[in-house]
């Protein structure tokens, strides 16, 4: 059916192009034969004189109405009409395929729901949101969430599904890009050990790379005679693949591979956007711990307290945030292989929490973060300090482009900052005690 659909719609598309470009070749049989002799011109032009002089009056109106609409449809009006009429198929096309293609991923949808639901409802207390199970956040983008379990804060499930409401994305781009309909679980644990691991095919390498742009920084590869060839595996040590890629774990990898895209267990974050929001986070914390300061000067010590209790409290929650399991899978069509993977994703929150590793394992991954961190400190104070030069830097050039202005021109200079410092400034709210 998608193939059917491809080629018509490219039919369409050279039919259009067609008719447009054999507009040139329409003009053939519109020859003038013209007798060049001087009686017949000089008879001509009087016949045409006189003509001209009854008809003036009247036909002023009807001309300008013709060069209008033949300035809007061209040379050939056939040929306006067929591209109105392509162009109109064309909109039909899409807006039926928009609708077919919405009704095929809600099926795909409810289709995985309904396999699903029973075994969510008895390893979970709460399934789904106040209002339904499944949210659709898009017409190929939906949402599954459910909580209550031990060892689980919560599991939550994003379908990715083809993006079949998109005629260029599912039957042009499709032929080049090959997608397909995946599922990405992810699971928050109470408890795990430290460890980073992240095993994936190599063809998921790229995508790996931009989804989690940290990993690089605190693992190597690591080589397991075991697993299939077209994975690869990265973590911080190797007693976690050991421990991890085992037993049941190991034989789903090797079994399902062509389903499987990507597996990653991490306790850190591993996203530039977290760190980026915990910077903005931290600065603005100092920014108020600041005013704080300034406003109580008596209260010192009190404050001091309260902070420190405060940074503890959010670095706790920080570590609790980042234990996660992220697995990515391809849905597969079969009833009984989807059940599996649901259950192999249940049989992984044990797994995961039940990871105890060595003292001296332990010791090595926190001096490799530790070495990364102190890395990452300089790089940004290194960032912050070159931001700073180019700051003054502007600053500097700023001032020497006032001193040479004229004082009217400095005068309307200020205001224009003054104009703009003013749309920038934020409204503050005043809340009495």
């Amino acid at each position: 059916m998608q193939k059917f659909i491809s080629v018509i719609f490219f039919f369409i598309i050279y039919h259009s192009f067609h008719l447009i470009y054999t507009k040139k070749n329409d003009n053939i049989d519109d020859i003038l034969i013209v007798d060049d002799s001087d009686d017949v011109n000089y008879n001509n032009d009087l016949l045409n004189k006189g003509k001209n002089r009854d008809e003036l009056g009247g036909n002023n109106y009807n001309l300008g109405f013709n060069d209008n609409v033949y300035s809007w449809m061209g040379e050939n009006e056939k040929l306006f009409y067929i591209k109105i009429g392509v162009f109109f198929v064309i909109l039909v096309i899409v807006i039926l395929n928009g609708i077919i293609g919405r009704k095929t991923n809600k099926m795909i949808a409810l289709y995985w729901l309904r396999c699903c639901k029973e075994i969510f409802i008895e390893n979970f207390a709460k399934v789904g949101n106040d209002k339904s199970f499944l949210l659709e956040k898009s017409y190929d983008n939906y949402e599954f969430y459910c909580t209550g379990r031990k060892n689980c804060n919560y599991y939550f499930v994003n379908l990715y599904l083809k993006r079949r409401q998109c005629l260029w994305r599912y039957y042009i781009f499709n032929y080049f890009i090959n997608e397909n309909d995946t599922m990405l679980i992810v699971i928050n644990f109470e408890r795990l050990d430290k460890n980073v691991l992240c095993v994936y095919k190599k063809s998921q390498k790229k995508q790996i790379e931009r989804k989690f742009p940290n990993l690089y920084k605190y693992t190597k590869l690591i080589k397991k005679k075991e697993l299939k060839e077209i994975y690869e595996i990265k973590g911080d040590s190797s007693e976690v693949t050991d421990l991890v890629l085992s037993g049941k774990i190991l034989n789903f990898f090797n079994t399902y591979d062509k389903y499987i895209n990507y597996m990653c267990i991490t306790d850190i974050p591993l996203h530039e956007y977290e760190e980026k929001s915990n910077d903005h986070n931290k600065r603005k914390d100092e920014n108020i711990i600041k005013k704080n300061e300034d406003n109580n000067k008596k209260n010192d010590d009190n404050n001091k307290n309260i902070d420190d209790n405060n940074k503890k409290k959010e670095d706790n929650v920080k570590t609790e945030k980042q234990k996660y399991c992220y697995l990515n899978l391809i849905i597969p069509k079969d009833v009984e292989e989807l059940k599996k993977f649901i259950n192999f994703s249940i049989y992984m929150i044990d797994a995961c929490a039940s990871i105890e590793l060595p003292e001296k394992v332990r010791d090595n991954v926190k001096k490799l973060r530790y070495m990364v961190e102190k890395d990452d400190i300089k790089r940004k104070q290194e960032l912050r300090e070159l931001q700073e030069k180019k700051k003054a830097k502007k600053i500097q050039e700023e001032k020497e482009k006032v001193e040479k202005m004229s004082p009217e021109q400095q005068r309307k200079y200020e205001e224009k900052k003054q104009k703009k410092s003013l749309r920038k400034m934020k409204k503050i709210k005043i809340i009495k005690m």
